[in-house]
């Protein structure tokens, strides 16, 4: 495996330290708008990541990595890494449209499709949600219930979702939905693409949406009902009863994770504050205990980092890793929930107990806040740390089920 970046990547690199330098403002933030970030239910901080995203869009930075055939800019896998490597290390936003249904349209929607959603989401027009998991069908998402009728040129769909993350933002979204209730599970479904809300803002008829919040009082979640609501024919992905398939794609991009640069930047962050915090009197690293725990948080970090460059590695050879990809999404969600967050905290002492917004604590409370949120790390986007080791055995070592 060779992770070296060419001189061309490095001088691209230096160009989007600049940009982000010179166009980013991180405040008090310390997030991205991932679902468990403290601040994505916080209307001033959707609005200053939203113009920072404009700023990409007109950079040309925004669809680099698409391929030129869907009117990206075609980025070698390298310069994608480096680019996505220099916003995470800054606390930026992502650069990118980050709906996981992305591949999903491109690989399985018409052209027509095609055309319409990609050029909105090349522009950062529109605010997807996903509509996958029901109160009775978790884990065996196959299970849903929610009914689709055709009805002329429309389906006519009906039934509840659940956990629909930021769909409250959301203007667009895409749902699976059974439209042959005979068929065996896995078949019989059909993927749609369904409007939330006008362009006046507003929700569509037959729509209402359920808050569901957090320990903080955040509303990350909805419950979403369906009543009746008519979704065009032609606004499907994939084929009738065979939506099953095209959802996978949709799975795979929501487990792929990210490069672990984020990570490193909040190792960093952390050790240059504990540089100056103090307890009576003494450094917080003059603990021989945790510079140890540090050192071996270190290590660990670096390590995800290494799972992630080698799926990058992996694809540029033109493979397709699937193992991998799981075993880096599990990697990151054990190290994030029992290592990282937990660790920085217990050396935060007293300080942990200082949440995000508290003046006294030391880089505006987010080791305590962060720590109180990656409980939840792992049991969201097909749950990461119940079904990875199974998948991991199953596919990567071949063992039954």
């Amino acid at each position: 495996m060779d992770f070296t970046f060419s001189p061309e990547d490095e001088a691209f690199r230096e160009e989007v330290r600049a940009f982000v330098r010179e166009e980013w403002d991180p405040r008090d933030y310390n997030t991205d708008l991932n679902v468990f970030s403290y601040d994505f239910d916080n209307p001033e901080y959707r609005a200053h990541a939203d113009a920072f995203q404009k700023k990409l869009v007109e950079k040309g930075y925004w669809t680099m990595s698409w391929p030129k055939e869907f009117g990206g800019g075609g980025a070698s896998l390298t310069k994608q890494v480096v680019y996505a490597d220099e916003l995470a290390y800054a606390g930026a936003p992502a650069g990118s449209p980050g709906a996981n249904i992305t591949g999903a349209i491109m690989y399985h929607a018409d052209d027509a499709i095609k055309t319409e959603f990609l050029g909105k989401m090349a522009k950062n027009e529109i605010d997807w949600a996903q509509g996958f998991s029901e109160p009775n069908a978790g884990t065996d998402l196959a299970s849903l219930s929610t009914r689709a009728v055709e009805d002329g040129d429309d389906f006519v769909v009906t039934g509840q979702k659940i956990w629909s993350s930021g769909s409250h933002y959301a203007n667009w979204y895409h749902v699976l939905t059974r439209t042959d209730p005979s068929a065996p599970k896995h078949r019989g479904i059909t993927y749609l693409i369904m409007q939330l809300k006008n362009d006046e803002g507003e929700q569509m008829p037959g729509i209402t949406l359920r808050p569901l919040y957090d320990m903080f009082g955040r509303r990350r979640w909805n419950e979403v009902f369906m009543d009746e609501v008519r979704v065009p024919k032609r606004q499907i992905i994939g084929e009738v009863n065979r939506g099953w398939y095209a959802a996978m794609t949709t799975l795979n991009f929501e487990r792929a994770g990210g490069t672990g640069a984020r990570n490193i930047a909040v190792l960093d962050q952390f050790l240059a504050m504990a540089r100056k915090l103090k307890f009576h009197g003494k450094s917080v690293l003059d603990d021989p205990i945790a510079r140890h725990k540090l050192a071996d948080l270190r290590v660990r970090v670096e390590v995800g980092r290494a799972l992630s460059l080698r799926l990058i590695w992996l694809q540029s050879k033109g493979e397709v890793p699937q193992t991998e990809s799981l075993i880096a999404n599990f990697y990151g969600s054990v190290m994030a929930k029992f290592h990282l967050w937990p660790t920085l905290a217990e050396i935060m002492g007293p300080y942990r107990t200082l949440l995000q917004g508290e003046k006294r604590s030391p880089d505006n409370g987010m080791y305590g806040t962060n720590y109180a949120l990656s409980m939840v790390t792992g049991y969201a986007g097909g749950g990461g740390i119940l079904l990875s080791p199974g998948l991991i055995a199953q596919r990567g070592l071949g063992l039954p089920r």
